[in-house]
Parts: C-alpha cells; sequence; structure tokens
C-alpha cells in the first residue's frame, strides 16, 4: 500500500498499527472512491477521515462499523485518517486499503515537522462534554488545540501523550515513579515496540507537569525531581538534533496550583538553553474532570499558532 503513516506506528503482519491519537496515514489516489477495512483493539475507536485536507469537514467513524467507503468527483485526491482517541485505550489496525482508480505516490508537501509530548490535554480528554465521565465517547485529540493547529498550519506532527501521565510520575503504572520519560522512545506509553524516528524535527512541544504536581506533593518528592528531569529530557532530544527549538506550555487547565512548577522549571533551564521557549495559555476548566472544553481548545489552537509562528 502507498500510503505514508503519520505519527509513531509499526508495521508487523502486512498491517500497520497505529497508536497515539493524531496518528494514522494519508494517501494520493486518483479516482473517485475508495474503501478502507480498519480494526481496532481491545475496544472500538474513533477516527476521521479528512479528504482534500479539509479539516473543518472531516468525518468521524467507529471502527465497530469495519469497512468505509467513499465516493468522490473523480479526480486526484488526497486523504487523511487520523485516530482520535489516546493509545492507552485502543490501537488502530489498516487492514486493508482499495481505490477506484490508482494509487499515487504520496508527495504533499509539509511547512515543517513537530514533535509533541503530553498528557490529558493534548489526548482532547473529555472535551465533547461537560459533564459525566471521560471516554473514548467525547475524548478526542484531532479535536483538542495541538493537532488542530499543527494540521491548520500544515506540518507533518508526531504526538506522544497519555492521560493521567506526567513526566516523571503516573497513577496507572507500578511503580508509579514511572512517567512519558520512560516511553519517549517507544511507539507508544506501555508498549515495549521501540520508536526509531530518524526524522529532523522543527520544534518540540512538551505539556506535562499538571499531574507531576499531584505526585511530587504524595510522594514527597521535591520540586528539583521534575526539574532535573525535564532537563534530562531536553538533551535527549538535542542529543539527537541541536538545533530543536522546544516550547513548554501550560495553563491549559488554568491549573494556577502548579505555576510555581512550570515558573522554577523555567528560571533554571533557560540560561543553558537558548532555542527554549515558554507560552502559559488562558485556558479553561468547564469541561470534564476541569478539563479545556472545546471552545477553549479552538481559542488555544489560535494562541498555539501564533506562538509557533514567533518562534519559526
Amino acid at each position: 500500500m502507498k500510503i505514508n503513516p503519520i505519527g509513531r506506528y509499526s508495521y508487523r503482519n502486512n498491517h500497520y498499527y497505529f497508536y497515539n491519537g493524531g496518528s494514522g496515514f494519508s494517501f494520493k489516489f486518483k479516482g473517485k472512491s475508495v474503501s478502507i477495512h480498519l480494526e481496532s483493539t481491545p475496544v472500538e475507536c474513533y477516527f476521521y477521515v479528512i479528504i482534500d485536507r479539509d479539516y473543518n469537514n472531516k468525518i468521524k467513524a467507529s471502527t465497530k462499523d469495519g469497512i468505509f467507503f467513499y465516493k468522490l468527483k473523480d479526480g486526484i485526491h488526497y486523504i487523511d485518517v487520523i485516530k482520535a482517541n489516546e493509545a492507552n485505550d485502543n490501537t488502530l489496525e489498516l487492514i486493508d486499503l482499495k481505490v477506484e482508480g490508482e494509487l499515487l505516490e504520496y508527495d504533499h508537501q509539509f511547512n515543517g515537522n513537530i514533535k509533541v509530548y503530553g498528557d490529558s490535554t493534548i489526548a482532547g480528554f473529555g472535551i465533547l462534554a461537560h459533564e459525566g465521565e471521560a471516554s473514548i465517547h467525547n475524548s478526542d485529540a484531532v479535536r483538542d488545540f495541538c493537532f488542530h493547529a499543527l494540521y491548520e498550519m500544515n506540518m507533518d506532527m508526531n504526538m506522544l501523550f497519555a492521560s493521567g501521565y506526567g513526566l516523571v510520575f503516573s497513577i496507572y503504572t507500578e511503580p508509579q515513579e514511572k512517567g512519558i520519560i520512560n516511553f519517549i522512545d517507544k511507539v507508544a506509553v506501555e508498549k515495549k515496540e521501540t520508536w526509531e524516528d530518524d526524522n529532523k524535527y522543527d520544534l518540540l512541544i512538551i505539556s506535562l507537569g499538571t499531574n507531576d504536581n499531584s505526585y511530587i506533593t504524595a510522594y514527597s518528592k521535591g520540586t528539583q525531581t521534575f526539574i532535573d528531569t525535564y532537563k534530562k529530557l531536553i538533551d535527549h532530544e538535542l542529543e539527537k538534533n541541536k538545533d530543536l527549538k522546544i516550547l513548554m506550555v501550560s495553563g491549559t487547565l488554568l491549573e494556577k496550583n502548579v505555576y510555581h512548577l512550570y515558573d522554577e522549571t523555567w528560571k533554571q533551564l533557560k540560561p543553558l538553553y537558548p532555542n527554549l521557549f515558554a507560552h502559559r495559555f488562558k485556558g479553561d476548566n468547564s469541561g470534564i474532570s476541569y478539563h479545556a472544553y472545546v471552545d477553549a481548545h479552538d481559542r488555544m489552537k489560535q494562541e498555539l499558532i501564533d506562538v509557533i509562528k514567533k518562534i519559526l
């Protein structure tokens, strides 16, 4: 299959597997219809089909329906299939792809290449509802400010995130002192497969710290633990790409009780890294579990676009 994978994936048994929200695949074809067979484990997966880069008319679907058929005007088309749920919900598997016409070499040109490390704010945790519990039905990484901004800017992207995970700590692992730092070279959190990434990125966006603050308090760990690990993460990325710019973001949930953590991290690390930048959003906490609701994500999307334009 002539596809262009998006984000982190693996290829085995003649199938592609996609993990993180915002990952998936693109393809180009000449013709008038396309049939896509997708499955997911362990539960159904939501994804979007975006035809000819028209984000505002994206089509949301679920793997419980199995095979998807789209009839288009005869001509050349670019199709993006983007996973909406995060890796700890499910894995999306591409079983088969058929077109009425001809699959062409994918030749879309991007404006840049951006990597993202984050928590539930990047996962789009519960952004489609104000009340209830977050689930695969109302958590939506494609509607999240980060994916939306990067897609609108025509950036190639690689996203790694997980709800409940911090940089250093996680409530979902044993021991709980196991955060995103442990998975930056894996296809996703709690996956054994290594991600070997040869791409050179223009910018790394880091949205981590809110969860860490809770664990720092619970484990009586000092702020310095977070800062030292943050430095370790930056050094690891700069070893691969010394020209990489890094943006640390905060404020997405109006988490004022952890601003001290970001401020102290910035104070210690900024003198060491000339390509380190920071931005604090005017966020929101009206969604599920005090997360930002979708209208706030739309606003933060534009904020992020403006910040990236200044940095790059």
